[in-house]
């Protein structure tokens, strides 16, 4: 379970905001799908579990002593260009996992595993 430890200005302890296992990787999963251009979040990196790193549905990160390293494995559409979507994903991720988490987004690296290609029957052709 991850959390967050609250404090006051003064230093005084004002509580702690506790994380279900998996939520935040739940959530940059989201915040990566939800960018055009992405087919999918893979599944590429094995479920494991260490002191400093949470893996879960194609999302790793790491906390390192100056920030969070998240790894992010995705299937682009096709037609568009891996760099802008690549791109898109970044920052996406480091506003909405910044902005959930109560460290500094150190890095976003992306894991292109494959891209998605319409049949021909979905397009309408014969």
């Amino acid at each position: 379970m991850e959390s967050i430890v609250h404090f006051e200005e003064n230093g005084k302890f004002v509580g702690r905001t506790n994380f279900k296992s998996g939520l935040i990787n739940n959530v940059v999963a989201l915040s990566a799908k939800e960018v055009a251009g992405v087919a999918g979040v893979a599944r590429s990196f094995s479920g494991e579990r260490t002191k400093n790193i949470i893996n879960v549905n194609g999302v790793k990160i790491r906390a390192e002593e100056d920030g969070v390293v998240v790894d992010v494995s995705i299937a682009l559409q096709y037609g568009y260009a891996a760099s802008d979507v690549s791109y898109r994903v970044q920052e996406n991720v480091i506003n909405v996992a910044g902005a959930m988490l109560d460290k500094k987004i150190k890095s976003v690296n992306l894991k292109i595993i494959g891209v998605c290609v319409p049949h021909l029957e979905d397009q309408g052709a014969e």
